[in-house]
């Protein structure tokens, strides 16, 4: 059975452009709470515990209490609007950080600013691009942060400002000009943003301007995005062997992916697994190449494996993907529960919701 399902999961580890915007907030500011934006209570420890297992339901149940009990309603806001973040209602997200906002004193912290990007990333996620750019243009405001302008440029470029957003990007550029990762998240923003052309400027002017600080890996991964695969190939071959790390073995066998070389590129991702340790990305990866190889069986049992190994960084994807390999053996059944729960657990994902669909008639 061939299914219609496109690989539209594959995990482009954390690498990705403008879709991990949200993503990219999350982390940094769940950090923030997590240490030390004001003293915690025994209710609040045990939401955040929550918030850090993906219990959404369970934080909101902990900061309840914490509420009844009367401790920092700052806190207890900006933490259940990050549990319905995770819930995917952003409605109810964008209220309760605007009330953890207003229980400031009115002199804006680090703990507002945090929470500032959360209330955009809420805003982002629910398509108030115009709210989420004004939270963004706030931050700049009060602290000029060289992220928040790389934050802004996405929402500008889902309103189609692309001339704002490229304003963004070379203010981010100018700051940071070595910052390669950066200037290949750049890339992926204008590529996905239908602007592939002015991506791919930031990634040869880069190779161009280099003046020898870019690693074999930098450099072929930039000729990984330029499609330029037999020296993406070379570069990414030596950086394996010199930096054993999983970004080079991950990209090197994207690049064998690409070029069609599908048992080289199953070859690097379970050499690096066998030698370095279980690695939840390369077991999505691997199983994704499986998926292309045919290999239905071998790819379900690397998404397994990568589940077992996961810190939660991947199960979105190994889930999805899991769900996809069980409709490529015509197990409907399975792959109907699986998207089932994967749906429950992340309901703004309409390209799955349209799969449970599908799978309904077979």
């Amino acid at each position: 059975m061939i299914s219609h399902l496109s690989e539209k999961k594959s995990n482009k580890s954390s690498y990705t452009g403008a879709g991990t915007a949200l993503r990219l907030v999350l982390a940094l500011c769940f950090f923030g709470v997590l240490t030390g934006c004001g003293k915690a209570t025994s209710n609040l420890d045990a939401a955040y515990e929550s918030l850090a297992n993906l219990d959404y339901d369970g934080a909101l149940g902990s900061l309840a209490n914490a509420e009844n009990a009367g401790e920092d309603p700052r806190q207890i806001g900006r933490a259940e609007g990050i549990a319905y973040i995770g819930k995917a209602e952003y409605s109810s997200a964008v209220e309760s950080f605007i009330e953890s906002l207003h229980s400031g004193t009115g002199y804006p912290d680090d703990m507002d600013i945090d929470t500032n990007y959360y209330l955009a990333a809420a805003y982002d996620s629910m398509g108030d691009y115009v709210s989420a750019e004004d939270r963004y243009n706030a931050i700049i405001g009060i602290s000029d942060e060289t992220g928040c302008y790389l934050l802004r440029a996405s929402v500008r470029l889902k309103q189609g400002n692309y001339e704002g957003a490229l304003g963004d990007f070379n203010v981010v550029k100018s700051r940071n000009p070595n910052d390669y990762d950066t200037l290949i998240n750049i890339y992926e923003m204008l590529s996905e943003s239908g602007y592939k052309e002015a991506g791919l400027e930031f990634i040869s002017s880069a190779i161009n301007d280099d003046s020898g600080k870019m690693t074999d890996s930098e450099r072929g991964r930039m000729y990984y995005y330029m499609g330029e695969y037999t020296q993406a190939a070379a570069l990414l071959e030596s950086a394996r062997n010199a930096d054993q790390t999983v970004v080079s073995s991950l990209f090197l066998g994207r690049t064998y992916e690409a070029m069609g070389e599908y048992n080289y590129a199953a070859n690097v991702y379970e050499s690096y697994i066998g030698s370095k340790g279980a690695s939840s990305e390369l077991y999505d990866q691997l199983g994704l190449c499986r998926l292309k190889m045919g290999e239905y069986e071998a790819a379900l049992e690397a998404f397994r494996a990568g589940l077992e190994a996961d810190d939660g960084s991947f199960t979105k994807s190994l889930e999805y993907n899991m769900a996809v390999a069980y409709e490529y053996i015509s197990d409907f059944e399975t792959a109907r529960n699986m998207l089932t729960e994967y749906i429950s657990k992340y309901p703004d994902d309409e390209d799955a919701a349209r799969e449970l669909e599908f799978l309904a008639t077979r």
